[in-house]
C-alpha cells in the first residue's frame, strides 16, 4: 500500500513507531487482521502522489480521493475508490485571537510541502499571497503561533496535536472568513477492486469499532462546529 511519507498524526503516520500508531494504521491493520490480509506500507513522496498508481508497484493507495486525480490521471487508469473512511474539513486555520482578521489583510499562509491549498491558488498565482511550505506540521504550527504566517492550510486535529506536543496554550480555529470544503480520505486501487468492496462491507460491520477509534484519537465525526470559527 502506497502511503504518504508524512507524519500527519492523528490521521496517519506510517513510520516504524508501533507503540503509538495513527488512526489510519490502526484501522487498516484491524481490517487486515479480520480478513486474513497482510499489508506492507510503502511511504512515498507526496509530490509524486499522482503517479503512484501508474509508476509505483503498489496495489493500493492511501489517502486518495477522486477529485485529487481529476487532472492528474493522464494515463486514464481505471481507478476504484472505497467508500469514505473519514471526512475532514478543508479550511484555513488561524489563531483564535485573530478570528476577526479579514482575508484581505492576509499576506501569507503555510501548508505542508506537496499539499495544494486549492482555496488560495488564485491569490497565490496573482502574487497576493505568499505560500510557505514545510514538510513538518509542527514547524508550520510554530510559524502560526509566532506570527510568521497569517493562516495554515492543515487539519485542525493535526494542529491541536502539535500544539499539545509543543506545550503551547494557544488556540487555533478555522477562519470564518475563508471558504471551507468537506472532503474524505479513501482507499484506491487499480488492481484489486474486489478488496475495496470487502473493505466497504467491513466498514459497515465495524461501525462501532471505527467510531471508538475516532474517539480514541480525538477525531470528531466531521471536525467540528469549531470549524466555523466558534472556539471550543
Amino acid at each position: 500500500m502506497g502511503v504518504e511519507d508524512l507524519n500527519y498524526y492523528p490521521y496517519f503516520d506510517f513510520s516504524t513507531n508501533t507503540e503509538n500508531p495513527s488512526f489510519a494504521k490502526a484501522l487498516l491493520d484491524e481490517f487486515a487482521k479480520d480478513n486474513g490480509h497482510q499489508i506492507t506500507y510503502l511511504p512515498l513522496p507526496i509530490k509524486q502522489f499522482p503517479k503512484w498508481l501508474h509508476k509505483e508497484n503498489i496495489d493500493f493507495k492511501f489517502p486518495d480521493n477522486e477529485r485529487w486525480q481529476e487532472k492528474d490521471n493522464v494515463h486514464n487508469l481505471s481507478i476504484t475508490y472505497s467508500d469514505d473512511i473519514i471526512q475532514l474539513i478543508a479550511g484555513t486555520l488561524v489563531l483564535a485571537k485573530n478570528t476577526i482578521k479579514n482575508v484581505s489583510t492576509y499576506k501569507n499562509i503555510g501548508t505542508v510541502t506537496g499539499f495544494h491549498p486549492s482555496l488560495w491558488l488564485e491569490k497565490i498565482a496573482q502574487d497576493e499571497i505568499v505560500l510557505f511550505e514545510d514538510p513538518s506540521p509542527r514547524i508550520l504550527v510554530q510559524y502560526l503561533v509566532k506570527g510568521l504566517v497569517d493562516g495554515l492550510v492543515i487539519d485542525l486535529a493535526v494542529a491541536n496535536n502539535e500544539l499539545k506536543n509543543l506545550n503551547m496554550k494557544e488556540q487555533v480555529i478555522y477562519s470564518p472568513h475563508v471558504p471551507q470544503q468537506v472532503f474524505a480520505y479513501k482507499l484506491s486501487t487499480v488492481k484489486h477492486p474486489e478488496i475495496l468492496q470487502q473493505f466497504n462491507q467491513w466498514q459497515v460491520q465495524k461501525r462501532g469499532f471505527i467510531r471508538g477509534l475516532k474517539e480514541q484519537f480525538g477525531i470528531l465525526e466531521i471536525e467540528p462546529s469549531a470549524a466555523v470559527g466558534t472556539p471550543q
